[in-house]
């Protein structure tokens, strides 16, 4: 069995291709390759094939994490129909997953950092986007943490 995650946040271009890389090495690192598929969207259009943004990228390779490959698509139909596992970095995105979603894949949907059960006093991955970056490393740190949480709990029940 094949399971496919898919990371969302507004334009795919810092938080969700960030944990998209960090998903992407974590799985190559524990050598489930063959049992997980990573992917990341943006519920917007305004980067589609874009690169992430550099400052994500910088603080990837600081941690000798590889954003290689990665570019901004907008979340579709076939996305909900393909993943197993959809999490939202905000409570933006979760609701316009659910809007945009057919009823019978919503379960999929879920918010990041629930789901990971870590607790920031938001529930949310703030968007580093219009800050320095030092909101970059900070929002890396978290999703690192969550997307080791995720996978671990999802191989779990595989």
């Amino acid at each position: 069995m094949v399971l496919k995650i898919l990371f969302v946040c507004t334009g795919n271009i810092c938080r969700s291709p960030t944990a998209h890389a960090i998903a992407r090495h974590q799985v190559k690192n524990l050598r489930v390759e063959n049992k997980i598929i990573i992917d990341s969207a943006g519920i917007d259009g305004f980067h589609v094939g874009d690169i992430s943004d550099y400052r994500a990228i910088q603080v990837g390779r600081e941690r000798e994490i590889s954003f290689d490959g990665i570019k901004s698509t907008k979340i579709s139909l076939a996305d909900f129909k393909s993943s197993d596992y959809i999490f939202a970095m905000d409570k933006g995105h979760f609701k316009s997953m659910k809007l945009l979603s057919p009823k019978e894949y919503q379960d999929k949907i879920h918010m990041f950092l629930e789901f990971a059960e870590i607790n920031n006093g938001s529930g949310e991955v703030k968007d580093p986007y219009y800050g320095g970056v030092e909101g970059f490393n900070q929002v890396f740190d978290l999703i690192n943490d969550g997307v080791e949480k995720i996978l671990k709990k999802i191989l779990e029940r595989l």
